[in-house]
């Protein structure tokens, strides 16, 4: 009898792990390189553009604006309402409604919503009534449609007292 050593001899494998390595390069490889139309990514161009206060044009000589009550105090609206409108100065404003009440009267500041591209109008708006531009947000009325007024104004708690809104002329 042969004696054996304690191992036995095995046959490699090679052959089947070569060939399974080189069919998963060939695949990766064609991924890469023929990827489907249906797979690759479209730029889709952004929503909205950034505007810059300096892009602003002068403001219109009237300028008509809409005024809600956010506040929650009675007679607001109107009062500021009256106070644009009184007001003198290069700017006339103009309300073609009466003012009108927010859905929500809990407004913690004043909000200034421009309907125009440009800002002009809203900062005109937002300097007499002693507030900065970040009060001045922009909502742009649908593709079409036009806008009924160019500054929309909704009082928060911060312009809550009415004898602000006192009229006088310059």
């Amino acid at each position: 009898m042969k004696k054996t050593s304690g191992r036995r001899k095995t046959k490699r494998r090679v052959f089947p792990v070569v060939l399974v390595s080189l069919a998963a390069g060939c695949l990766i490889t064609l991924a890469l390189v023929y990827t489907p139309t249906w797979f690759q990514v479209e730029y889709i161009p952004p929503l909205f553009a950034v505007f810059h206060l300096e892009d602003s044009t002068a403001p219109p000589d009237t300028v008509t604006i809409e005024v809600w009550n956010g506040a929650g105090v009675s007679d607001l609206a109107m009062r500021a309402q009256n106070f644009l409108e009184t007001r003198g100065g290069t700017v006339t404003f103009y309300a073609p409604g009466p003012p009108l009440n927010a859905e929500d009267m809990d407004y913690g500041v004043t909000v200034i919503i421009s309907h125009d591209t440009s800002f002009s109008a809203a900062l005109e708006v937002a300097d007499i009534i002693g507030l900065g531009d970040s009060s001045i947000v922009m909502m742009l009325p649908p593709a079409g449609e036009a806008a009924r007024v160019d500054v929309t104004i909704i009082l928060g708690r911060d312009r809550n007292d009415p004898s602000v809104f006192i009229p006088y002329r310059d």
